[in-house]
């Protein structure tokens, strides 16, 4: 459920204000770094976007990746228990701070340190914005393919610490596809640094791989080498209408086979989502005017030189795939703003959320061959237990995930769950396809994930952070000794 008062959950950590000492441990870096005391800290490092709500003690923001690892090998040493701050768009209680942990926060550290057109990379700080990167890549005349609705605050650190996905997953992959080098600072200050800006690299362990999704359990992350793209000459964005969940698969089969490569996303909004969106929040608007069952929201990158050949390529393709199943639902942007209008439905998802009141969140993986059977079963289950209940659905499914939020009674909370996880765990799908797990879902991973699994990620988070003075409590239910 949302609206979770971290430090009433999980109890008084080792310290309730550790502001004063944090002042006496850093009081010689006043000049790199920058101290709130927890009763300066407002909503900003208290709560993240799921409304997630803690108490920090205090924040602490160093200005330089060098200054952060001396601030967390310091406090690391004194035994204070941190939990490092991006831009705090986080669904899963990730990042709002239990009682008497300090933040570190990485805001500070915001600057590009450089592009490389030959190579098509981009060395970045953790602090820098996604659309940082995504508009400084396209002066280069380049492209940062992840892409997410919170674009204009969520870091770049915390995108690779939940291995953000987004919507261009279908053709560019997560976050981790996108990152070639990482440096990272643990618990005790250690650095890793291995900013490498080669493709190829099989000397050893592939250590960065450790820190991209564990958010920020076993690292703080300072810097990365990002890998960009070639810009496409054009984005062509199109709305296809669908009267079943049969034939948006259809769609996906047929919009791969005639598009190839140039499909960057398939995303599918059900009529309960885009009905949220455009009546209830007044946002967007709706191209079919409730008629559409579903909605595939499609978009195309182009490289040909001859745009209008191009353009006339991909219309005649989204004409046949039209064809084929039957619908006449079908709209093409034919400007930037259409196509912004087109998109601002799917992007209001975290309004969605904020508007539902108490909501369950369900982020599931399913294989996209199993998903009309696991959903139908799922939509049996909440029938039997709550009928009527609203949700409403939309989802990535050119990659098979889905993100279902239900108006769920709190006594119900617990049975939807289990039901729902069970499912998803029988088709070989995953509770957490991309949020991650927080602390909000700390509780499933531990019922679902094969316990092998979990032995292995606890072990890894001991040899890293033995004390367990990162972000403890989240991802693995906690047995450090209070």
């Amino acid at each position: 459920m949302n609206m979770t008062k971290l430090s009433d959950e999980v109890g008084v950590g080792r310290l309730p204000d550790a502001t004063n000492e944090v002042r006496r441990l850093l009081a010689d870096l006043e000049s790199e770094v920058s101290i709130l005391d927890a009763d300066q800290a407002g909503p900003r490092y208290c709560r993240d976007w799921d409304d997630s709500v803690g108490d920090p003690a205090p924040v602490v923001r160093p200005r330089t990746p060098e200054a952060l690892a001396r601030v967390v090998g310091r406090l690391g040493a004194a035994g204070l228990r941190m939990v490092p701050q991006g831009g705090m768009t986080g669904l899963v209680a990730g990042g709002a701070p239990q009682r008497g942990e300090v933040v570190v926060s990485t805001e500070l550290l915001d600057v590009i340190e450089g592009v490389d057109v030959f190579n098509g990379t981009m060395r970045v700080q953790a602090g820098v914005t996604l659309q940082a990167v995504q508009e400084e890549a396209q002066r280069h005349g380049l492209f940062y393919p992840v892409d997410l609705g919170s674009r204009g605050s969520c870091h770049m650190g915390g995108n690779i610490a939940t291995n953000a996905g987004g919507n261009r997953v279908l053709q560019y992959g997560m976050t981790r596809a996108s990152v070639l080098g990482l440096e990272a600072v643990l618990a005790d200050g250690t650095v890793l640094s291995r900013l490498g800006e080669v493709v190829k690299d099989n000397a050893g362990y592939d250590l960065k791989q450790l820190f991209i999704g564990s958010e920020g359990t076993l690292g703080v992350v300072t810097r990365a080498v990002l890998r960009l793209q070639p810009q496409p000459r054009e984005r062509i964005t199109a709305v296809l209408g669908c009267a079943s969940l049969d034939q948006v698969l259809q769609a996906l089969v047929l919009t791969r086979r005639l598009l190839g490569p140039a499909l960057t996303s398939f995303e599918v909004m059900w009529r309960d989502f885009v009905a949220f969106v455009t009546g209830d929040l007044g946002l967007g608007r709706d191209p079919f005017a409730g008629a559409a069952p579903f909605q595939i929201l499609i978009e195309v990158s182009c490289f040909d030189p001859d745009e209008e050949r191009e353009r006339s390529r991909v219309e005649e393709s989204l004409a046949q795939v039209a064809e084929t199943l039957g619908s006449e639902q079908v709209v093409v942007a034919q400007s930037l703003k259409d196509a912004e209008d087109l998109w601002r439905v799917r992007d209001s998802s975290g309004e969605v959320a904020r508007a539902m009141g108490d909501y369950l969140s369900f982020d599931i993986s399913i294989p996209t061959s199993q998903l009309q059977a696991v959903l139908g079963r799922i939509e049996v289950e909440l029938e039997r237990l709550s009928p009527g209940m609203r949700k409403v659905t939309y989802g990535h499914l050119g990659d098979g995930n889905l993100h279902l939020l239900l108006a769920c009674p709190s006594e119900l909370a617990a049975a939807v769950e289990d039901r729902v996880y069970q499912l998803v765990t029988e088709a070989q799908g995953s509770l957490s396809a991309e949020h991650g797990i927080g602390m909000a879902k700390r509780e499933a991973l531990a019922r679902w994930l094969p316990p092998a699994e979990l032995a292995v990620m606890n072990r890894i988070k001991r040899a890293l952070d033995p004390n367990g003075l990162l972000s403890r409590g989240r991802v693995l239910v906690s047995d450090f000794p209070e």
